[in-house]
């Protein structure tokens, strides 16, 4: 098999791609502009401290399996994953806390402390989302996109009403449980797919309900490490990875690709090229304008793009080893309904939920002995809202420091030795990710499906698009099957040529 495949970009959808395409014997070369892969999940070292940059919760561990397999390899080969068990802790707006856990005793008895009768409501909820998982999830998240008409077949209707998709996912867990702290525990999700649990799709009570029977794990090393595990397993195969090589545009002839144009002007060909990088920044940057279709700048305006995250990774010289992995702080203002809190249109300076993971008990690898590594994420504006972050950084920065105790983190401050700061500004400029979405278009029933942005190129003869933009969505766990029906696409139209 004699097939040039190009892949622009070297983020997990581009390299899980390039992996499945090289183990079914194509010759498959990455471009990556940057000097290591993983694209927003690459990571950095600062000192002897090393962080994660983008995903810290790894689901369906299958995937992975699947993905080396594909290309007939062994994950653990590469990579370990460490189950994480509790898998979050939530502290509420009334300083009541929740242990998440697959556990279904220690889980109920907690719930039981909340309300008597939310242990049987749990039982009822997680059956009924079992069987929307095992109806669901393969034709509907694991396989391609459908056209509008495609959806509409009579012998699925019953699946499609058993997901009631007339309700929103604050609907949906308000009516199993009827307390909004549960309410907003299992759908916080939500805010990672651009919305707010009272205008997203109840669809989404799958994701939590994933975590739940199947566990959250870690990647030993880091999701860093997962991503120079893949792209190892690639090589491995004999695939080849450019660094610091950018691409300027994709080389077209009358509407077809003929490969890629580097920024140093050479011309390198392929019979298919697969972009793997900011769908609205890349479209915009990467195709000629004569190109692009509908995705000009007023297409991108009118449609609703995600929150951008302010980033806090500290390394400190002690540890947090009573602490779990992953933990959640849910303020008052996660209940409020109103602008800017449903939409993120404005900073909140007052009481802001956020999020901190502590890797570091359970993988070491990321600072010295008795020393750690934090990774703080709160939710804030994309740039379209304005916020001034040469003035708001230091500001916000102290106001974070000083609410992590909330979580556990006592005495944070005094025990620095690194801290990079990550604002909306950060990942627009030096990720070239649009307006610093970092998750991409929201996930609204007029941006899922049919109404995303498709993997094949519906303006370019073999051009695809893989990653968080395009069907399923954002998220590693959908990135993945992305990845799976890229190559499955590529592979169809290649034995047509």
């Amino acid at each position: 098999m004699s097939k040039n495949i190009i892949v622009v970009g070297a983020g997990p959808g581009g390299l899980a791609t390039a992996l499945r395409l090289q183990g079914q014997g194509y010759h498959v070369e990455i471009f990556e502009s940057s000097d290591r892969v993983g694209g927003r999940m690459r990571g950095f070292q600062d000192g002897a401290y090393a962080f994660d940059t983008g995903p810290t919760i790894l689901q369906l561990p299958d995937l992975y399996d699947d993905l080396f397999a594909s290309a007939g390899l062994k994950r653990e080969e590469y990579i370990s994953f460490t189950r994480l068990e509790p898998y979050t802790k939530l502290r509420f707006w009334d300083d009541s806390t929740l242990e998440l856990t697959t556990d279904q005793e220690k889980l109920k008895q907690q719930l039981a402390s909340f309300r008597s009768d939310l242990p049987q409501a749990l039982d009822r909820w997680y059956a009924e989302e079992t069987q929307k998982y095992n109806a669901g999830y393969e034709p509907y998240l694991s396989q391609p996109a459908r056209s509008i008409l495609g959806y509409m077949r009579l012998d699925e209707l019953g699946t499609g009403l058993r997901f009631r998709p007339w309700e929103t996912l604050y609907q949906h867990f308000w009516n199993a449980f009827r307390d909004e702290r549960l309410v907003y525990a299992l759908s916080y999700p939500a805010k990672y797919l651009g919305m707010h649990p009272t205008l997203s799709a109840s669809v989404f009570s799958l994701i939590p309900y994933i975590e739940m029977a199947f566990g959250v794990w870690h990647p030993q090393g880091g999701f860093r490490a997962l991503a120079q595990a893949i792209a190892q397993g690639f090589q491995d195969k004999g695939g080849k990875i450019h660094l610091n090589t950018p691409v300027k545009q994709v080389w077209l002839e009358n509407r077809r690709v003929e490969g890629v144009e580097l920024e140093n002007g050479e011309q390198i060909k392929a019979d298919t090229v697969i972009v793997n990088a900011d769908f609205a920044s890349a479209v915009q940057t990467l195709i000629p304008q004569t190109a692009q279709g509908k995705y000009t700048d007023n297409f991108f305006a009118k449609k609703q793009f995600s929150c951008s995250t302010f980033m806090l990774y500290l390394g400190i010289n002690r540890r947090y080893d009573d602490l779990p992995h992953h933990q959640l702080y849910l303020s008052e203002h996660i209940r409020k309904r109103d602008r800017p809190f449903i939409d993120d249109s404005a900073l909140d300076e007052i009481n802001p939920p956020f999020y901190v993971c502590n890797p570091t008990p359970v993988d070491s690898s990321n600072a010295p002995e008795g020393h750690s590594t934090l990774y703080v994420l709160v939710p804030i504006p994309h740039t379209r809202y304005g916020v001034d972050w040469q003035e708001k950084a230091r500001k916000y920065r102290d106001l974070i420091i000083k609410r992590l105790p909330l979580l556990g983190f006592d005495g944070v401050e005094k025990h620095i030795v690194s801290e990079t700061c990550y604002t909306a500004d950060t990942w627009e400029n030096d990720y070239s990710v649009y307006l610093g979405a970092v998750f991409n278009l929201s996930h609204n029933w007029l941006q899922l499906g049919p109404f995303r942005p498709p993997i094949r190129s519906e303006y370019i003869d073999r051009l695809y698009w893989v990653g968080g933009a395009v069907h399923p969505g954002s998220g590693l766990m959908t990135i993945l099957e992305s990845a799976k029906n890229t190559a499955k696409f590529v592979g169809e139209d290649l034995v047509k040529k």
